[in-house]
């Protein structure tokens, strides 16, 4: 965030991914602005600040993992600065305008560049290792530029059978027992800020604190580094090799496409096409020749909301959509991958995080999709330059799960550890349900459901945490 002032004036911009918030507030010929939203928030007279809530819908909204649009603050006439947008302040008044931020063009590599990244980290670093790919990959960049971190693997002791994380050559692995349930509960949800501290953010925050303090020096995060080197089929330039799609089946659910042209059109689509003989008309069914379908605004929603609760999520998520994607054209494909991860799931304080870095994100950038995804053998092969670097290590046993698969898992054992208080609480006291957004009663009963909903554990989870920040 850059605020100079000259003989033209003061501008405000955010020019960086993971620059500290920043909020202000337009009025005639002045601009407000402060780090500390708290400032904004129209308290006088010693009086402490108003408490302004988010929208019942916005509350919502998170509880489905939907991040409020990028500007947007509860406060009246105060707005978040986004990646993008500048303020400026001049004999002509105040204007806000965006420009997407450059990144520096790079020819080299994108194992030398986070390489690079690393040989400028702090001393005696340690890498937070899940033993997949995109930690894998950080580990053998450090070994490109000497350095031997020590590899630190959060043991959460969750249900199933987990093998231990794969060795790399050179580098040992340290296994770090985690409480998974202290991290996640709810009762230690914080309290403050403009809106609910979410666990999507908070599980990352506390379990990253967990492994620096038992490495005893500061954490290396692989986070994003798998998401922003990923294309998507529908970037790829088949050529005269397209007849490929037909031995790919990533955009239908069943049956074979009997043709080229209609893999092409649903592709182009983006939609997805089953022939299950006994689905009746299936939801994800698409004529070729129509238009695609609207968005599934409620096809995930979870069941416990009233109507007055369906009607708000909905009215907040179109408007919400509709600012996300204006965001997110604006910055282009790589830059909006990245501000949109930053804000859903990546704790940004004390870690170092290649991923963020300008030159990271510019090496990219240079990346053609061709590079990083490709067909091959009837399956799309994505992160070309992670598994490149990886497989010259020969670095064998990767885990394919994600760390959201581990935060999920974690979050239905521990609502079923804890269902029986939980249902007590409650029937007790809900904020969400005093607002009439949420029955208590189907609450209590998909946590009776135990395991076999464990589809909705997550969003269950980010509901007790709201609920537990709307009563403090």
């Amino acid at each position: 965030m850059t605020a100079p002032v000259g003989p033209r004036g003061l501008a405000l911009e955010r020019r960086e991914i993971g620059e500290k918030d920043v909020y202000y507030r337009v009025g005639p010929g002045r601009l407000e602005w402060s780090e500390d939203p708290a400032d904004l928030a129209g308290g006088s007279d010693g009086q402490p600040p108003d408490r302004h809530l988010p929208a019942p819908g916005t509350l919502l909204a998170l509880v489905h993992g939907l991040a409020p649009p990028p500007d947007a603050t509860p406060l009246p006439g105060v707005r978040r600065l986004a990646l993008g947008t500048a303020v400026h302040v001049g004999p002509d008044g105040v204007t806000v305008s965006r420009r997407r931020p450059p990144l520096p063009a790079e020819s080299g590599s994108l194992l030398g560049a986070v390489a690079d990244v690393l040989a400028a980290a702090p001393d005696d670093y340690a890498i937070a290792y899940g033993g997949g790919l995109s930690s894998a990959f950080l580990a053998v960049a450090a070994l490109a530029v000497g350095h031997r971190p020590q590899l630190v693997h959060a043991d959460l002791g969750l249900p199933g059978f987990r093998p231990a994380p794969a060795p790399l050559r050179g580098l040992d692995v340290r296994r770090v027992p985690i409480d998974v349930f202290d991290l996640l509960d709810h009762h230690r949800a914080p309290l403050g800020g403009l809106t609910p501290t979410l666990p999507d953010v908070e599980f990352p925050r506390r379990l990253a604190a967990a492994l620096s303090s038992a490495a005893g020096r500061p954490l290396a995060s692989a986070a994003l580094l798998e998401d922003l080197a990923a294309a998507k089929l529908s970037d790829l330039d088949m050529g005269y090799r397209d007849w490929r799609l037909l031995t790919c089946e990533p955009f239908h659910l069943s049956g074979v496409l009997p043709s080229l042209r209609e893999a092409a059109d649903l592709l182009a689509q983006g939609v997805v096409r089953s022939d299950r003989p006994d689905a009746g008309v299936p939801k994800d069914a698409q004529p070729l020749d129509g238009p695609p379908p609207p968005p599934p605004l409620g096809r995930r929603d979870l069941p416990v909301m009233t109507p007055q609760g369906r009607v708000a999520l909905q009215t907040t998520q179109q408007a919400s959509l509709s600012v996300w994607k204006d965001h997110l054209d604006f910055l282009g494909p790589l830059l909006g991958r990245a501000d949109a991860g930053v804000t859903e799931r990546v704790p940004r304080d004390s870690l170092v995080l290649p991923a963020l870095e300008p030159s990271v994100l510019g090496a990219l950038e240079a990346l053609p999709p061709e590079r990083l995804g490709r067909v091959s053998r009837g399956l799309f092969r994505n992160n070309g330059p992670l598994v490149a670097a990886v497989a010259r290590h020969r670095v064998r046993g990767l885990r394919r799960a994600s760390s959201s698969f581990d935060l999920r898992l974690a979050a239905a054992a521990y609502l079923h550890r804890e269902r029986a208080k939980i249902i007590d609480e409650l029937e007790r006291e809900s904020a969400l349900a005093d607002m009439g957004m949420i029955d208590p009663g189907a609450v209590a009963g998909l946590l009776r459901s135990g395991p076999g909903r464990a589809d909705h554990a997550l969003p269950l989870l980010r509901l007790l945490w709201i609920d537990r920040w709307l009563k403090g």
